[in-house]
């Protein structure tokens, strides 16, 4: 369902074009076969755990607002109802943004339990799937990433000047900074030490900033204070949108002065959001469901091995549990158990191994997931003062992210309602380049925001 976006405020850009062409902007376009680029330019903006309601926090009456964001939204099309993966965490969900699959394909799960080895293990940086980035190397496009990690050596690299990694670090101001020395050509730090010049603009651009997750989680992420309660938590997550959303608008001046901003799309979304939580945790509440029915339990960290009776053997991340069984168990007991523990009035929701594999799981990810009720949680301690926050959980607060694709080759001024995933990012930005998927992408292109195919007359 679409409808025309309501309250948009397009926001005075003071930038002023300068006049010179940018430098080496004779690159080819790649295809997907006989289709051009909608875009000469595509800019991919992640910003890790902007949980899709901030936006809405910020843009009540009497805040500060989103002018920037909201300008984008005028020139394009902004989806509300987008949802990640399982699991809701960084590394499996920046990895499904940029190859367009799920964790059952690129393999990235977080934490899990290696039944063979008989281990609690992490996957890291794992990525068995094509990334985008390495699709427009492929296709003869130049590349660039600043501090998207899962893009470093997959398509751009500390030492090529033509597909560039760098990672400044600091909050987005400095990453923006960093972009725009890049884009003029100007010399850049890379993870090596070395300063390097982009030998031309890059067709394809990632940027990451962890300003919203530093701040979210409550900590002292990037000189933020922890919130003791719910109410200060969300103010401070509103003032950290408000400042990101003023180096965004940096950005859009910068693309203006070099002459580029009307050649370039741009998609901003996310890899989850944030759940606050507090109290005594409910993971021996959960554990005990197990025990009662004669299963020996053990929690398992990275590097923990279970002893040898052990029948469940459980993963926390802090909020959902992934949970394996050692032992097959009969379809009757585990229904009884998958029933008990739904029943909970701590528990969120039950995912059983079929379930999982519906949503994209890996093999990996076991046997069972079980998500909390906020405020509980299935942390290993409790919150005895304050609160927490995190975001592997199926919970919307987590589940649900922001996603907005603008500019050239884009519709404009819509909201449109269909629920999408983050896995459609990566086809939907190869088809503004006009370059193929990667080859992995099981997500979609999402051909009704895009100008060149919506509006082709119907047969």
């Amino acid at each position: 369902m679409k409808r025309q976006i309501a309250g948009v405020i397009v926001f005075g850009l003071v930038g002023l074009l300068i006049g010179l062409a940018p430098f080496g902007t004779t690159v080819a376009a790649g295809t997907r076969g006989n289709e051009p680029a909608m875009a000469k330019y595509v800019i991919y903006i992640n910003w890790d755990a902007f949980r899709r309601d901030y936006y809405d926090w910020a843009n009540q009456p009497g805040k500060p607002g989103t002018p920037n964001l909201n300008y984008l939204m005028s020139r394009g099309v902004y989806y509300p109802n987008t949802r990640n993966g399982f699991p809701s965490i960084t590394n499996p969900m920046q990895t499904s943004i940029v190859t367009g699959s799920w964790p059952c394909t690129h393999g990235n799960v977080y934490r899990y339990y290696d039944k063979v080895a008989n281990v609690g293990a992490a996957s890291g940086r794992t990525n068995n799937a094509e990334t985008i980035a390495e699709v427009a190397a492929a296709s003869g496009l130049s590349a660039a990433s600043v501090q998207q990690f899962m893009l470093q050596d997959r398509g751009t690299s500390a030492s090529d000047p033509r597909h560039l990694y760098i990672q400044p670090g600091g909050r987005f101001e400095l990453r923006v900074s960093e972009t725009m020395k890049m884009l003029r050509g100007e010399p850049v730090r890379n993870t090596e030490g070395k300063m390097v010049s982009m030998t031309e603009i890059p067709r394809f651009l990632a940027v990451y900033g962890d300003d919203l997750d530093a701040a979210g989680h409550n900590g002292t992420g990037y000189g933020t204070i922890p919130s003791l309660n719910v109410e200060a938590w969300t103010a401070k997550m509103i003032a950290e949108l408000v400042r990101m959303d003023k180096a965004l608008g940096v950005l859009i001046d910068g693309l203006r002065e070099l002459g580029i901003f009307e050649e370039t799309a741009i998609v901003l979304t996310a890899d989850h959001g944030m759940t606050p939580y507090w109290g005594k945790s409910s993971l021996m509440q959960l554990v005990s469901i197990f025990t009662r029915a004669n299963l020996k339990v053990k929690i398992v960290e990275n590097g923990v091995r279970a002893p040898q009776e052990t029948d469940v053997v459980i993963v926390t991340s802090g909020q959902a549990v992934q949970i394996y069984f050692r032992n097959a168990l009969t379809p009757d007991i585990l229904a009884a158990l998958v029933s008990e523990i739904a029943s909970q009035p701590y528990v969120g929701g039950v995912m059983d191994r079929a379930a999982l594999d519906t949503a994209g799981a890996s093999a990996l990810s076991g046997d069972m997931a079980v998500w909390p009720e906020p405020p509980n949680h299935f942390s290993t301690k409790d919150i005895n003062y304050g609160i927490a926050a995190n975001h592997d959980t199926r919970h919307p607060s987590s589940h649900d992210v922001f996603f907005l694709v603008s500019g050239a080759g884009v519709r404009q001024g819509l909201v449109i309602d269909t629920p999408i995933e983050i896995i459609d990012a990566a086809p939907t930005m190869s088809a503004l380049l006009g370059i193929r998927p990667p080859a992995n992408a099981t997500g979609r292109v999402l051909t009704e925001a895009l100008q060149a195919v919506a509006d082709q007359p119907r047969r």
